[in-house]
């Protein structure tokens, strides 16, 4: 074999390594009321980036997918709700997603995983009240008649839950009930769900561990006073409601109280995978640039059950805002985001320098951050 043919081989093995190690998820979809140019939103766990756009009612991507996980899907439009798909996926499969309208949630999804089709018998079950839910979040309904529906679709899933598999669609599902059994101080189901996850928790698989440990100090979880005094002897964190500060004021209101210092500003739930990872991955750079000038922000809105969100902050150091939905609506579209987390950074003279809307590492935050702390 001569020397060319022996290169051009090598190249061959080298890509086709590449190709190997590169694993990957195809979702592919189709409704017929989905308006051309609607954005198609998906990533892993709850938070997604735009990944294409209709066009005939079409649409297709592709998701990095190292192992078994949970991912999002959502649309960006005209007639569709602010909510997602569940969808599972793993290495190397294809899901197809149809539906005859724009309530996604609703929709068919065709997959060879056997989560999914537990998450499907699950929808199935709650297909009236969820559908009624959604179109009173479109038509801007008054929060306490939204509420009522709502409690009848948390009250369907936990009917139905213990008749189910025990799998991460399963799970999943008690994690969001457990959610807003914090957020609602005189929540009606309180001692069936305490049986549910006590049953669910006897019969899952092992992997889940530690979102059973979450759930269940959800389930159990303290009360506002002894979050709060646990909170007040915590020096590294700081928090703060601005209720009174008309939506066009507050980012000014909060950026105020920081001249002089370089700012990292990180919109975040906490219901929210890839906002918690990048916590996680943050909190040695924030150790390392501890004596800098520069201010770690962190803020949220009600869609982060308020108990929760006391209870996460204590482990993560900074300073903390929970804003009104409309609050934090403003400052989303005054960064033209349309998902979290989102991160934005001020330098000292109180000057925007960066904005990305998911985590870019912590390389990227250090360097923005020295230069803007300069």
């Amino acid at each position: 074999m001569n020397k060319k043919n022996m290169m051009t081989m090598m190249l061959a093995l080298v890509a086709m390594t590449g190709l190997a190690q590169t694993k990957t998820a195809t979702v592919t979809g189709y409704s017929p009321s989905l308006k051309d140019g609607t954005l198609v939103l998906a990533g892993i766990g709850t938070s997604g980036t735009v990944v294409d756009t209709v066009k005939a009612g079409r649409f297709a991507y592709t998701l990095p997918v190292e192992e078994f996980t949970e991912s999002s899907l959502s649309f960006y439009g005209e007639g569709c709700p602010n909510s997602y798909t569940l969808i599972f996926l793993r290495p190397d499969v294809t899901v197809k997603v149809t539906g005859n309208d724009c309530l996604n949630p609703l929709w068919k999804v065709e997959s060879p995983i056997p989560e999914q089709q537990t998450q499907s018998r699950l929808t199935e079950y709650c297909r009236d009240v969820l559908k009624e839910k959604m179109l009173m979040d479109l038509a801007k309904e008054s929060r306490e008649k939204r509420d009522s529906v709502t409690m009848k679709w948390i009250k369907q899933q936990m009917d139905i839950l213990p008749s189910l598999s025990v799998d991460a669609a399963t799970i999943h599902a008690l994690y969001g009930l457990s959610r807003w059994a914090v957020e609602r101080k005189n929540f009606l189901h309180m001692e069936q769900l305490k049986e549910l996850e006590k049953a669910i928790a006897a019969r899952a698989p092992k992997g889940f561990e530690d979102q059973l440990a979450e759930i269940h100090t959800y389930v159990y979880a303290k009360d506002e006073q002894q979050i709060a005094e646990e909170l007040a002897s915590n020096e590294s964190v700081f928090f703060k409601k601005y209720d009174d500060v008309a939506p066009e004021n507050i980012l000014q209101t909060i950026l105020d109280r920081y001249k002089g210092k370089a700012v990292l500003i990180d919109l975040w739930a906490t219901w929210c995978g890839p906002c918690r990872a990048g916590h996680k991955t943050m909190k040695p750079l924030k150790e390392e640039m501890k004596s800098q000038n520069v201010r770690f922000i962190y803020i949220t809105s009600p869609s982060s059950p308020q108990i929760t969100w006391q209870e996460m902050m204590k482990e993560i150091d900074g300073d903390h805002y929970y804003l009104t939905d409309e609050q934090f609506q403003y400052i989303m579209n005054k960064y033209e985001s349309i998902g979290i987390p989102t991160y934005a950074i001020y330098n000292t003279k109180g000057e925007q320098t960066y904005k990305n809307i998911g985590f870019p590492g912590n390389d990227v935050i250090r360097k923005e951050l020295e230069t803007a702390s300069r």
